[in-house]
This record gives C-alpha cells, structure tokens and sequence, in this order.
C-alpha cells in the first residue's frame, strides 16, 4: 500500500523536474500533483486499451497501479499493444508491463495480478482501489467489472472499440449511470463478433486508451467535466465525434431501485473465457495431428479480407456466415478441418453444419494463428 506519509511528503527534486508541465498548471499545481502520487487505479485488461492508459497513467505520477491479465504477450499483439516489444512474446503481460512502467517512472508502485477477474477475485481487487479502468476484450467481463463497482459505490471508465470506432464513457453509480443503464444484459457470445473477427486499427484503442486514461486524472484531480452521465462515440474513419446524453435509468437491473444484485453472481460473471469456443467434446485437431492426415480438405470460415490476407495452401474458403449454402457442395466421403483465426467461429460454423456432415468434419484447435506460428 502507499504510505501516506510519503504521499504527502514534498517533491524531490527530481519529482520537480519530471512533473514540471504538470506543476506549471493553475488546475494541477502542488496539491494536484500530491492527489496523483496518493491515488492508487486498477486497470482490468493489459491490452489495446489498457497499455496505452498504464503508460500515460504512469508518466502522470499516479502512485500506485494495479495491473490484472491473464495473458502472455504475442507476435499479434504488437500492432497496437505498444507497451510490448517483440523480445517480450512468451512472457506475461503483466510483468512485462511492470517492468517498463518502472522503467518509464521509478516513483511508483506496481502491483500485478496474472489472473483473469473473475467471480473470485472481483470484489477484493475493486475494493483496494480508488478508480477502476476496464480494458476487457470480454462482454462478460465488462458486465463483472460494472456489478462489482455499482456494489462497491465505485466509479470506473469503461470503453469498446471496434474496427475504426468506439465509445467511452464513466460509468459513477449511484450518482450517475452504470453499464447495464445502457445495456441492460448481456449479449449472447455468438452475437459479438471478436477483435480478431473484426479486426481493428491499431490507433483505435491507443486513442481510447488514452481518453481513459485522460477521464481517471480528471476525477482524481477533480477538474473539467467528466464523463459521467454521457457517452462519447467516435467514428475514426470520418473522424466524427459525438457526446450523447447518458441518462441514469431507474428501472436498471443493476443499479436502479428495484435491483436485486445485492450480491454478485455467476450469472454475472461467465467471463474467464468464451462459453462454445472451449467445448471439450467438439472433434479438435492439433497441427501437429492434421499434418498425419493428408487427405483432410482444409476449409477457411473467416472473411474474404483474411482469406486474402493469408491462408493455409490449398484451403477452400467458405465463410461463416456461407457456410450452410457451402455445405451442399461437400460430399458424402470427404473429410473436413474447419479453421478461423483462433477457433470462435469455427465452433460457430460447426454447429451451423447439418448434424449429418457434422461426423466428416474436425476442427483446427488454436486456428490459423497457431499454423502460422508453427511456420516460422
């Protein structure tokens, strides 16, 4: 923990000279740079959105960041995970991230947890900070983060990107609105297509990132005009931003007055992975096994973007969402290896496959992800 005596002990010199912008400040000043140092904000998700807001957070003096991620660094990170270098793939995230924040300011004090959040663990991580940003990539996991600030009266800054766009916004009940104000439950993971399936400019969640970042030290600061009780969308293609009004509804399953979450649940926590992309009695296949078998047809359900982009040699492609018009055309003796980028949507196009072509038929366990890695 900080020690309060330290968090309000003058600046040493060199604290002088790193926050010289910062002090110069009318709205920042002495007292506002001693309020940063005492602040301690947990971040949820070491990825796009969170590296680029634990780098501008750390660079800020906020005393103490706690870090959560189950994840290790990969080579498809690094097009918008800019904390991360190419030497750091293998290693977790969040001892990576450790590392080069205290490398960027040796003032502070960095706590990690390499561990998804879970049902668990939420309520004790939420509790031992003052501010929360979520940089989840997981529907279920956003809807965790934001039962367990409602209950905890904490407010935290929530976004989601997308391709080119995204919306941001913090999320303060009781005052002001919670997650499920604007979204009431969660969406079937079927429905939301990944980052992955997607896809995304890298810039996308820097910039988000930052704005997250941005909106955490206006609130411990306690200037300008937070994003409370107000969504930001912006369209990065078009370069087109719009503040909506973000009302608080009193109806809300999660904190209006009738709610009954007084406690949090596993319905609200399905979220350490993504429920139909694990399912053990599905027909998988290694690489390494497919390679045995050279009579497998090898068939790529992703879109014509990443088709094009690359694909196994000698792949037929057919799109998830073609795959039951594809599937007239196989016949009765062939044998099929359905692939994706890393498995969701092959499960996806498994099940949208006649019950009887589903015996013909196995699925690439990690995806083309894993056929590329083995290449190199």
């Amino acid at each position: 923990m900080i020690d309060p005596a330290n968090a309000a002990s003058p600046l040493s010199s060199a604290e002088q000279l790193r926050y010289a912008r910062h002090l110069s400040l009318p709205e920042i000043g002495l007292d506002g740079q001693r309020r940063l140092r005492q602040a301690s904000v947990l971040v949820i998700g070491a990825g796009g959105l969170g590296t680029p807001a634990l780098l501008y957070l750390a660079a800020a003096g906020v005393g103490r960041l706690g870090i959560i991620d189950p994840d290790r660094v990969e080579l498809s990170n690094l097009q918008r995970q800019i904390l991360y270098s190419t030497d750091a793939c293998g290693s977790p995230k969040v001892e990576v991230a450790r590392d080069r924040l205290l490398a960027l300011n040796p003032h502070l004090q960095i706590d990690v947890y390499p561990a998804a959040f879970t049902l668990a663990n939420a309520a004790p991580l939420i509790a031992d900070y003052d501010l929360i940003i979520e940089g989840s990539d997981q529907f279920a996991t956003k809807y965790l983060v934001n039962d367990a600030c409602v209950l905890a009266g904490k407010p935290y800054i929530g976004a989601s990107i997308r391709a080119f766009s995204g919306m941001l916004a913090v999320y303060a009940a009781p005052e002001g609105p919670c997650y499920r104000c604007l979204f009431p439950e969660m969406p079937a993971p079927e429905t939301v297509p990944s980052c992955a399936q997607a896809g995304v400019l890298g810039t996308v969640p820097g910039l988000f990132g930052i704005l997250q970042a941005h909106e955490t030290l206006k609130l411990i600061l306690g200037i300008g005009e937070p994003l409370i009780g107000a969504l930001l969308k912006i369209d990065l293609l078009t370069m087109r931003f719009q503040k909506l009004r973000l009302p608080r509804d009193p109806g809300c399953p999660g904190c209006g007055a009738s709610s009954t979450r007084h406690t949090l649940s596993e319905s609200a926590a399905v979220c350490a992975t993504p429920a139909r992309h694990t399912e053990a009695d599905l027909p998988w296949l290694s690489v390494a096994a497919s390679q045995q078998r050279p009579a497998l047809r090898w068939v790529d359900v992703r879109t014509t973007a990443e088709f094009t982009a690359g694909h196994v040699p000698g792949a037929i492609h057919a799109p998830l969402d073609q795959i039951e018009d594809w599937a007239g055309s196989v016949g009765p003796h062939d044998e099929l290896l359905l692939y994706c980028w890393q498995g969701g949507r092959t499960v996806q196009a498994y099940h949208r496959l006649p019950g009887t072509l589903q015996g013909q038929v196995s699925l690439l366990q990690g995806g083309y992800e894993v056929w590329l890695n083995r290449q190199g």
